[in-house]
């Protein structure tokens, strides 16, 4: 897509002070690790049921979330081919309440984290909240500025398929004043828009 700026999430929103918006997404990012686990801890018996993918539950789909957050970059590249990653070993010797308390240390740990939280980190913690309040209804607010933002980034390493859905239509976010893509509008909700991006989900319907 040629001239990301039309595409930007911010690009339709009223005109405010974001003296404080910066590409460190420690606070955002916190605070949905933070409403995960609380809303995990209110219901434990949730992380033994099913997420919108085949196979997966909720407990292994926690646990990827914090492996990819805790590995180091050399970690996750060597797990790729195939070598131990001890933060996975670490994660697998968790039962589901150490789980949960991992869930909230890293919430806790990334609020006052001095160290950059990339858009793609933000994006893997959100895309998991809303695909669980989507499979098993848990409460998870989000902002509008973060899910634009994340939409955005997903838009730009989006596959051919999902591309050409973007190139085709416009998804505008009806509660977030954001949107995506090129061509006739196509009004979803935020939520829908972010995991059909995700490749959680269809195309929006209107």
């Amino acid at each position: 897509m040629s001239d990301l700026s039309r595409f930007l999430p911010l690009s339709n929103r009223e005109r405010r002070d974001e003296r404080e918006v910066s590409r460190n997404w420690s606070r955002a990012t916190s605070g949905l690790l933070l409403s995960l686990s609380a809303a995990l801890d209110a219901r434990p018996e949730l992380l033994a049921t099913a997420t919108l993918r085949e196979h997966v539950s909720v407990e292994q789909a926690v646990r990827v979330l914090l492996e990819r957050l805790q590995s180091t970059r050399l970690q996750r590249g060597a797990a790729r081919l195939g070598r131990s990653n001890p933060v996975a070993e670490r994660l697998a010797e968790l039962d589901g309440p150490a789980l949960i308390d991992a869930l909230q240390s890293e919430g806790l740990a990334r609020a006052g984290a001095t160290a950059r939280t990339s858009v793609r980190e933000l994006g893997a913690v959100l895309v998991l909240a809303l695909e669980l309040r989507a499979a098993q209804g848990l409460p998870v607010d989000v902002d509008p500025f973060v899910s634009g933002a994340v939409a955005l980034d997903l838009a730009v390493r989006a596959p051919a398929p999902r591309r050409g859905v973007l190139q085709a239509r416009t998804l505008v976010a009806v509660d977030g004043e954001w949107q995506v893509g090129r061509g006739p509008e196509l009004r979803a909700t935020a939520a829908s828009i972010v995991l059909f991006l995700a490749g959680l989900g269809g195309v929006p319907e209107a």
